[in-house]
């Protein structure tokens, strides 16, 4: 039963918090049959649809977006790329790139982008052979798994580099400039020819999550955020470049920003409360302690504003000789018959 109430408040919280998460999908690039227009807002729920309809693959919900028009059905892109940023909800004009942007409602604690592309291109192309590529580059054991298709990659270093406000010695800039060094290295094997157009459609997700923690250091607007944001927009831009080469033009580039890190800490907070509470439960109390406890609580606060009903409505109530007062404290003389 505790659980069950403990679900419900995580649900809650949850809501509130994805009403005010935001964010912004920025078109880097876009092949001849595809066109964006517009500027309306779009949900991240809606992105495995958007990404699966540019592809040419079948989408499973409708949406009301006109943000995207297909133009030719029959040339779709090769490949789709997503570059998902998480903890702010905008690059700015910090990243001076150029991309259409659209808002984003973060309405998804863990999209499944990737995972619903994934099984919609194994269900199309039975025979496989599609790049599919899934790495959060921060852990560098997930970019080497996937030599098969960028080839020997060395786990990228920090190279000394001339910047003004960030420093390694920082631990929230070295986590930074480290997965910036990752993006670049994948950038490089793109570029080397590790990867070409072949007719078939693939996938790519590369994931940055150390961009959230810096900014909370050094704050939102401090000098450190705006040039790790403009670094960030210049290997975005090396790497629509290498990816257009590379598919000769036939790939939509994008990157996804969202500030729902931020939001699921309360959620993380509440998680852990809960994962403490029930631990403490299985050590010292019975398994009816949560139960015993709802019903002692509730029934001293049902009992306690009863009671004070009670005391106010004989309070004033007039204490007549048709009252229940008078006549439970009126004395009556015995007569002798």
């Amino acid at each position: 039963m505790a659980a069950a109430m403990v679900s419900v408040w995580v649900f809650l919280i949850s809501s509130i918090i994805g009403i005010n998460a935001s964010g912004e999908l920025n078109i880097l690039h876009s092949p001849e049959s595809l066109s964006f227009s517009g500027s309306s807002k779009t949900f991240e729920s809606l992105l495995k649809e958007i990404f699966s309809a540019s592809l040419g693959l079948s989408v499973e919900e409708n949406s009301e977006w006109n943000g995207l028009l297909i133009t030719d059905p029959f040339n779709t892109p090769e490949a789709v790329v997503e570059v998902y940023i998480s903890g702010i909800s905008s690059l700015g004009s910090s990243a001076d790139f150029k991309s259409k942007k659209y808002p984003l409602v973060v309405d998804e604690y863990e999209p499944d982008t990737f995972d619903v592309l994934k099984h919609r291109i194994n269900q199309r192309f039975t025979n496989g052979g599609n790049k599919l590529v899934n790495i959060n580059l921060s852990d560098s054991d997930q970019l080497l798994s996937y030599s098969n298709v960028l080839g020997d990659l060395d786990i990228p270093k920090v190279k000394k580099q001339s910047l003004q406000h960030l420093k390694s010695s920082v631990e929230e800039d070295f986590q930074f400039l480290s997965e910036l060094a990752a993006l670049k290295a994948v950038t490089e094997k793109v570029e080397s020819g590790a990867i070409s157009a072949d007719n078939i459609i693939d996938f790519y997700n590369l994931r940055i999550n150390s961009l959230h923690a810096l900014r909370d250091f050094h704050g939102p607007n401090s000098l450190q955020t705006k040039e790790a944001k403009k670094l960030l927009g210049e290997a975005l831009e090396e790497l629509t470049k290498a990816f257009v080469k590379a598919y000769d033009g036939s790939v939509l580039v994008t990157a996804v920003t969202t500030d729902i890190v931020h939001t699921r800490r309360a959620i993380r907070s509440v998680s852990g409360n809960v994962e403490l509470k029930n631990s403490v439960d299985e050590d010292g109390y019975s398994a009816d302690y949560a139960a015993i406890f709802n019903i002692i609580l509730w029934f001293g606060v049902v009992f306690t504003f009863t009671l004070i009903a009670i005391v106010y409505a004989l309070m004033d109530m007039d204490p007549g000789r048709d009252s229940i007062i008078y006549r439970m404290t009126n004395t009556r003389m015995k007569k002798d018959n």
